[in-house]
């Protein structure tokens, strides 16, 4: 998706002033299924279009649910690869679980990692237009640019900048920003701000939540989960996902770190119920697949529509619970005994800053 595209969903948005979330758990499944055949969990990240087209019908016909992890940016970019709303919303009324899968699909290594780290300073005026301001940028990755909490619009030329107020370009082999902001001043006192990893998590909970979706799970970029944003997390989300190719036990269970094993586009349908008798049929564990695309081309390590198909049919015969992550993290949490879990009130340390 285009920066672009992105930033005018941002900007259609408004400045989004939100408090920290506090999500409440809704009441668990009437039926809490035995966990003597363990569960299995099928999640679908990126909100690639096909798992919609294909994913939806196969499990559909089952009566089976899954978890699709959307980007909250490229769910209304009007771009043709990744679900629009109305297919979302088609999904969650099938009973398929919507979770966030991040505001832009960054990981907290390339960004600012907190609301207190995002402000940008040492600008100077720019000799050639005193309406423009430049400086140097210490992050590998924008994911967004604030003035006074209003997003500014990537510009792909330098030239492009001087056209209006609200754009930016960023000069990547020398990291140096450039910005026509919404309003200017002395350079110390722009106050424009670079989106955080906070920012990913907290805003794309409040756009899908605004759109009408129950958001309890997150669901990690790359799987990629350090403890500092697994403990941020907590502030927003009930659960969080991540990867490690391994399944989850009552005894060790940890919401903010569910393991998933990665399906790859050459696994075979016997690889994977492999991994579900060794897993859950035979220890009582809960396996979870992380799939991308489903039968095109489109998303990383897409996986055929019959190979799904086939496991969907074989999970089905030998009658195993098939539960959302948020379903799942439930029947966990109470066959370890642990309390139900809802997100902590935000502290000073990780407070939102517009």
């Amino acid at each position: 998706m285009q920066r672009r595209s992105f930033l005018g969903l941002l900007a259609g948005a408004g400045a989004l002033a939100v408090a920290p979330f506090r999500p409440a758990l809704a009441a668990p499944p009437a039926s809490i299924p035995a966990l003597a055949k363990g569960m299995v969990s099928l999640t679908f990240d990126d909100g690639i279009e096909s798992v919609y087209k294909y994913a939806l019908p196969v499990l559909k016909r089952r009566n089976q649910i899954a978890t699709a992890g959307l980007i909250a940016s490229r769910l209304t970019s009007n771009n043709n690869d990744y679900m629009n709303v109305a297919q979302a919303k088609e999904l969650a009324a099938a009973g398929w679980e919507i979770a966030s899968h991040s505001l832009t699909h960054t990981r907290p290594i390339s960004i600012p990692k907190y609301y207190s780290q995002e402000p940008v300073t040492g600008w100077s005026v720019e000799t050639r237009n005193p309406s423009l301001y430049q400086t140097q940028y210490d992050y590998d990755i924008i994911a967004g640019i604030y003035q006074d909490g209003k997003p500014l619009v990537e510009v792909e030329k330098l030239e492009e900048l001087g056209a209006h107020p609200g754009l930016y370009y960023y000069d990547r082999p020398i990291a140096e920003l450039h910005v026509h902001p919404w309003r200017g001043g002395p350079p110390e006192d722009l106050d424009i701000r670079a989106g955080s990893y906070q920012r990913e998590l907290e805003l794309s909970h409040q756009i899908l939540t605004d759109l009408g979706f129950k958001i309890s799970t997150y669901v990690a970029p790359y799987n990629y989960w350090p403890d500092d944003m697994k403990e941020t997390s907590k502030y927003y989300y009930s659960q969080a996902c991540t990867g490690k190719d391994s399944d989850n036990r009552a005894a060790s269970f940890d919401p903010y770190a569910i393991r998933r094993f990665m399906a790859h586009e050459k696994d075979s349908t016997t690889s994977l119920i492999r991994l579900i008798q060794e897993n859950a049929l035979e220890h009582g564990g809960w396996v979870i697949f992380c799939f991308h695309g489903v039968g095109d081309s489109i998303g990383w390590e897409p996986y055929s529509v019959e190979k799904l198909d086939a496991l969907s049919a074989w999970i089905a015969q030998q009658g195993i619970p098939m539960v959302t992550v948020d379903q799942g993290a439930r029947i966990m949490r109470e066959a370890a005994g642990a309390p139900a879990r809802v997100s902590k009130n935000a502290t000073p340390a990780v407070k939102r800053r517009s």
